[in-house]
């Protein structure tokens, strides 16, 4: 003999107000937590404009002469952040030409894909020797090393000096020489023909 119970119809509307107050309730929750989310996640916008012409990161610079009181050589590229977060500059130069004389990286070894070899420097070694080695300076600089969030700027300079009284007239007379009869030789090449890499990472909170 089977016993059918009466649902109380007090107790069944009580039941689902009850169940439709969790599920709203639930709604509120996730919908909150969604929305906390979405606002801690910084965007990460870096653009890098040499003039108006927007660059990669690998950039290519090219002096098509030198001579002794030259008139100074000067390539920028301005960074531009319009991030959420600041974010610090540096670069490294992966490869050189110079008057004819070749060097590269390790680095920029790594970025052809191709295995190291023993002539292989580093970006410091190379960095010194363009600035040190002739008597015509190549410098690198960054205008701040760290670049402000929401449209903060900053530019990488390079530049190439020959001044001409250095008290140095057997170098300036050799390296004179030398430059104009590389052009001479190469009038479609550049004298000088950096690849440097520009380097951008995000600062921590």
């Amino acid at each position: 003999m089977k016993i059918i119970k009466k649902i109380n119809p007090l107790r069944l509307i009580f039941l689902i107000v009850l169940i439709a107050g969790n599920t709203f309730a639930w709604f509120i929750y996730t919908t909150k937590i969604d929305s906390e989310i979405s606002v801690h996640v910084k965007s990460w916008d870096v653009l890098f404009k040499n003039g108006d012409e927007e660059v990669t990161t690998n950039i290519s610079i090219n002096v098509d002469s030198v001579y002794p009181g030259m008139q100074e050589f000067k390539n920028e590229v301005s960074a531009y952040n319009n991030s959420d977060i600041s974010a610090t500059l540096s670069y490294r130069v992966l490869e050189a030409n110079i008057l004819g004389e070749e060097y590269i990286t390790t680095e920029g070894r790594a970025e052809r894909h191709e295995d190291p070899e023993p002539t292989d420097i580093s970006n410091e070694q190379l960095i010194y020797i363009l600035s040190h080695n002739y008597p015509f300076k190549i410098n690198f600089t960054v205008s701040n090393e760290v670049v402000a969030s929401q449209g903060g700027e900053e530019k990488y300079s390079f530049t190439v000096n020959w001044p001409f009284e250095q008290n140095n007239d057997v170098l300036d007379t050799y390296w004179g020489i030398t430059a104009a009869n590389y052009k001479k030789d190469n009038p479609d090449l550049s004298s000088i023909t950096l690849k440097v890499k520009l380097v951008v990472i995000q600062n921590p909170n």
